[in-house]
């Protein structure tokens, strides 16, 4: 996609914007900043300060064209790391009732669970995205399930455990899994079934005892702690679902393409075809530093994510968008860094059958004191609000809701637990523990099987630099992958050329990307891979 000055978005900086030349060198280049030191943790900091200055004021970080040395960035690709589906058991799960405020608490489920990259992995700078870049990957696994008795979702695969001195809040890195071993009414095998199954994949899973977790008021058995996660982009191969037959699971696909680079924007898609469940949106963000910290928040083209049922049944066609709170980033100073959320959501529900009311959710995150601990905590409501009156579709924060149209309240940290009340009932029930969620990882295809720009490939001569900690050379390898970038870009201007997305069609102004063909075919290729291995596993329980 590319943005005239006619069409450019109001506060979004494009090539033409003055604000960006003293982030560039003579040639139009992105200036870069040099590695201090031997880019130990002291070299970062000393780097990271000086950006830190520079930047105050500056109108949209996101934006610069500014090449950062390598030491300040996490072995990561950006597409791959602004994911949604930390959780794609949640996912998969949204349209599984019948009744609609169900399908509204299912939605903030998802909501909640998007963020948990804040909470478990190590927060960092991952790589930028090249025009033309693209990332896949799938998960097979089971959608998680509402106990019949408690009404609470029962998770069903990756339970976090936490590993030795792992902090309260955010960046440690990522954490330790175990493996819930549930009964037949969850999707489980028998105990003697389940008992053959324990992972010994890894050191972890036999030094460490079996443990339990508290779920939906029962008590269950677990597998041992497994391998932990050292971000959200590492696969562990181990069987994380030895609890839960095969037929339990289901295939969720997420697909992304970078389609414009000034601004940045990606297009993303995910698919659930077992499930008929649907999301896509644009991402695109903008960041400011304030004080020592970087505040996130959604950019002009980012509407929000849209999560669409295409089932038959209760609640076809409904259509569910969910806005962006802000994020910023904190704790630079001290070289540990975490996240903090603010501002208000809102969740629409629209299409499906027709209906004079819709069912609307707002979720208010507090803002945090500037003394002490942060808390995390928000509350909302979800209400019911008649289709088309502006006044009721315009609330933005829970307290402008009049008390007769709340049909549930919603109270908690979005760090640890959140909870809901429906209307008239006096009891809280549990929507979301996030205490009880590690980070599931992606299966990836491997490196030779992919092109030269998706994301792992184009960025594996910098990977393999980060991890081994050759941080010049690093900064050499991802300066080289830069240049190779602004130089198709040059050939495609000398021959009067646009760029073309390859997987979404141009048209997704209203922020609802569409697949391509060659989009399509990607997702049925990762459908098909996945089903295969998903026969060879049910042929071996057999």
């Amino acid at each position: 996609m590319s943005l005239s000055k006619k069409d450019k978005a109001v506060d979004v900086p494009t090539d033409d914007d003055t604000s960006l030349h003293q982030f560039t060198d003579e040639s139009g280049a992105p200036a870069t900043l040099p590695e201090v030191g031997n880019g130990g943790e002291e070299s970062k900091m000393k780097v990271l300060l000086g950006l830190m200055k520079k930047l105050m004021g500056v109108k949209d970080v996101a934006n610069l064209r500014i090449s950062l040395p390598a030491s300040l960035l996490e072995p990561i690709p950006n597409l791959e790391y602004w994911q949604y589906a930390d959780r794609a058991d949640i996912f998969a799960a949204i349209g599984d009732s019948d009744n609609e405020v169900d399908r509204m608490l299912a939605v903030l489920r998802f909501s909640f669970s998007k963020e948990l990259k804040f909470i478990r992995a190590r927060l960092g700078k991952p790589y930028n995205s090249a025009l033309g870049e693209h990332f896949r990957c799938s998960w097979r696994l089971p959608p998680i399930v509402i106990d019949k008795e408690t009404g609470e979702p029962v998770i069903r695969t990756h339970i976090h455990v936490p590993i030795p001195g792992e902090p309260a809040y955010g960046g440690q890195g990522g954490s330790g899994w175990t493996t819930p071993v549930l009964g037949p009414e969850h999707g489980g095998r028998t105990n003697s079934e389940a008992s053959s199954f324990v992972s010994t994949s890894s050191k972890a899973s036999k030094k460490s005892p079996a443990i339990g977790y508290k779920q939906g008021n029962k008590s269950t058995d677990t597998i041992s702690v497994n391998k932990t996660i050292p971000g959200p982009g590492d696969e562990i191969e181990s069987d994380p679902d030895a609890g839960v037959v095969e037929s339990e699971k289901v295939t969720v696909v997420f697909l992304c393409e970078q389609v414009s680079h000034h601004p940045p924007i990606s297009a993303y898609y995910y698919t659930c075809p077992e499930k008929g469940i649907e999301g896509y949106g644009m991402d695109q963000i903008s960041a400011k530093v304030s004080g020592m910290s970087v505040k996130v928040g959604p950019g002009a083209s980012n509407r929000g994510i849209f999560l669409k049922i295409a089932r038959e049944g209760p609640g076809q066609g409904e259509e569910y968008q969910i806005t962006h709170p802000s994020a910023s980033v904190n704790g630079i100073l001290k070289g540990s860094y975490y996240g903090t959320i603010s501002d208000q959501i809102q969740i629409n529900c629209r299409g499906g059958e027709k209906s004079k009311t819709k069912l609307r959710a707002l979720i208010d995150y507090k803002d945090e004191s500037w003394i002490g601990k942060p808390r995390f905590l928000l509350d909302g409501v979800i209400y019911r609000y008649i289709v088309g009156n502006e006044l009721e579709e315009g609330w933005t924060k829970p307290k402008q809701v009049p008390a007769d149209k709340i049909v549930a309240n919603v109270e908690g940290s979005w760090m640890k637990e959140v909870r809901y009340k429906l209307k008239g009932s006096k009891e809280w029930k549990t929507l979301l523990d996030l205490d009880l969620l590690a980070l599931i990882p992606k299966d990836v295809r491997p490196l030779e099987e992919q092109d030269e720009q998706e994301s792992r490939r184009l960025w594996d001569p910098v990977t393999q630099q980060l991890v081994g900690k050759n941080w010049g050379e690093a900064t050499r390898q991802k300066q080289v992958i830069e240049q190779q970038q602004r130089d198709k870009a040059a050939a495609r201007k000398a021959k009067g050329e646009d760029h073309q997305s390859r997987f979404f069609e141009a048209d997704y102004e209203d922020g609802r990307p569409k697949l391509s063909q060659e989009g399509k075919k990607a997702i049925e290729q990762e459908m098909t891979r996945l089903s295969a291995k998903a026969r060879e596993r049910a042929e071996n329980e057999i």
